[in-house]
């Protein structure tokens, strides 16, 4: 491995937040990774990490170099483009990391009519509900629900993120259809539960007025299809985007419940992906095909 290469591994060892999951990521054992940061403090005569069995933390050479790492990474992250870019046809492994659910059911039907069309182009596919490092895991180009935070990648808004009250119409007749936001006091509601805890509360838009209304929580899941699962079984009402159950609403499996009721949306969707001046083709590909297949699904997803 030479310096350059070695330079953006301590690069992705800093953005990942330790050897193991560098080495994760990379597909290598700790130990090479390890090893090769030590030939990097050797051949620099600096020592760029200071270690302990429980945290790894950066000297203060280790922050200027770090800097200077990821430049370098950045350039050879252009050059790769750049051949990609003038290489005739689309072919190659492209890395997708997309949220779960709509992974699922948005981001697979495009990844068939990119693969149908460009026989020579694979696909990794990844689907997580954890907020992944696109540059430092080598991911080409991610879906998220959430707003940009970083910086350093372009963020395109695919569409916004309505959340919306469904229910069964097995479950409507037994127990009623809501007809205000107060007549769902007498209901039971299934929630997403994250990290941060079960949503067992939601706003609403009452004239010019944002107002709170308090869920009689029944049952609570940290996925998307088991909510979706849940309404249509009858166990209740599910608060869910709007694109996770678009396609039994179509159906006449589920119902909106209050559908005049403008409830605050959840994060857009966006796709995001470095910022390069030369993007493969390969990726730019993937970005026009889903931004074409939300146009077309816009009846549903908005």
């Amino acid at each position: 491995m030479d310096k350059a290469s070695r330079l953006v591994l301590f690069a992705d060892v800093i953005d990942s937040g330790s050897f193991s999951s560098a080495a994760k990521n990379r597909g290598v054992n700790r130990s090479l990774v390890s090893k090769q940061i030590a030939n990097l403090e050797e051949e620099l005569g600096l020592r760029l990490l200071h270690r302990t069995t429980r945290s790894l933390s950066m000297t203060d050479a280790g922050h200027s170099v770090f800097e200077h790492a990821r430049s370098v990474r950045h350039q050879l992250l252009e050059t790769d483009a750049l051949v990609d870019s003038i290489r005739e046809g689309v072919n190659g492994e492209l890395r997708i990391s997309s949220t779960t659910h709509f992974g699922r059911l948005h981001v697979m039907p495009v990844i068939k009519l990119l693969v149908n069309e460009y026989p020579g182009l694979n696909i990794d596919l990844r689907l997580e509900d954890r907020y992944v490092d696109i540059v430092g895991e080598r991911f080409d180009v991610a879906v998220r629900v959430t707003d940009p935070v970083d910086s350093s990648l372009v963020a395109r808004k695919l569409t916004d993120n309505p959340l919306i009250l469904v229910a069964s119409p097995c479950y409507l007749e037994k127990f009623g259809c809501p007809q205000t936001i107060e007549d769902l006091n007498q209901h039971r509601f299934a929630v997403y539960a994250g990290e941060n805890g079960p949503i067992s509360s939601w706003a609403y838009h009452k004239g010019s007025e944002i107002v709170n209304f308090e869920m009689n929580v029944k049952l609570k899941a940290n996925d998307g299809y088991a909510l979706l699962r849940s309404a249509l079984d009858g166990l209740g009402i599910s608060l869910l985007p709007r694109f996770v159950s678009c396609n039994e609403l179509a159906a006449g499996q589920l119902v909106q419940v209050l559908p005049e009721v403008k409830l605050e949306t959840f994060s857009p969707i966006y796709v995001m992906y470095p910022s390069r001046r030369h993007v493969p083709k390969k990726t730019r590909l993937f970005i026009d095909y889903m931004v074409n297949y939300i146009r077309e699904q816009k009846f549903y997803l908005a």
